[in-house]
């Protein structure tokens, strides 16, 4: 997203940090509509109140990360020497769960509260960026390295949807990629949220086990089971 292009110069806020947040708001809701998911625009943690808890966790793993980017921000300012960066102890949250369960509803909340705080959050399929990430696979106007920058610099990302109808003949190119993406964005204390319907074991067939446990060391996981929200009509 061009943040020029987001709000025209006359209809700018006079505040810098509004504006920025209108930019946010904008890069949030054009990563939903990357995804196919504009009708997920709408979701707040409001929204979750099937289980309390659930709202509160997110609440809480976004406030974390919030303080944190907030302290290290602030220690910029001081000499190199004397700089005291926090290191979040919570890097990822782990939504697992069944089909319809809501994972994706929450995980968007979560980014959503995320932008309401301050932080650059974007969303992102696992399979889209696999596919963008092959030759001539990146979507029209951008090329790989772009692609790659975009999803590895925000501040926080959710990736939906890991390895969903993927098996253990998953090719290097999955495990490259995916690798890649989340070990940039932990070198650089940025939190990631995952959503999945793959639990740890068959993670690891497909992703291999050193990946899987670096997700999991620094991981707080939030189950998400139950009958299918969405209502489908079977035959």
């Amino acid at each position: 997203m061009e943040p020029s292009k987001t709000v025209f110069s006359e209809n700018r806020p006079d505040s810098t940090e509004e504006y920025q947040r209108e930019v946010y708001q904008q890069a949030w809701d054009n990563s939903l509509v990357r995804a196919g998911h504009s009708d997920y625009t709408r979701y707040r943690l409001a929204h979750l109140d099937k289980v309390e808890q659930h709202r509160e966790h997110f609440r809480t793993y976004i406030d974390h990360h919030v303080e944190a980017w907030r302290h290290n921000r602030s220690q910029r300012n001081l000499p190199a020497e004397e700089q005291q960066i926090r290191r979040p102890k919570i890097m990822h949250m782990i939504v697992p769960g069944t089909t319809g369960a809501g994972k994706t509803v929450g995980a968007v909340a979560a980014g959503s509260y995320a932008v309401e705080r301050g932080l650059m959050a974007r969303f992102l399929v696992h399979s889209h960026y696999l596919k963008w990430m092959r030759p001539d696979g990146a979507p029209p106007g951008m090329t790989q390295l772009m692609v790659r920058e975009f999803y590895e610099r925000c501040d926080v990302l959710v990736l939906d949807d890991v390895c969903q109808q993927m098996d253990e003949y998953a090719t290097n190119h999955v495990r490259d990629h995916t690798s890649d993406l989340i070990s940039a964005r932990m070198h650089s204390n940025r939190p990631t949220i995952f959503t999945t319907n793959r639990n740890s074991a068959q993670l690891t067939v497909i992703l291999g086990e050193a990946l899987v446990s670096r997700i999991g060391s620094r991981a707080q996981v939030l189950n998400m089971q139950g009958s299918d929200r969405r209502k489908p009509k079977t035959w």
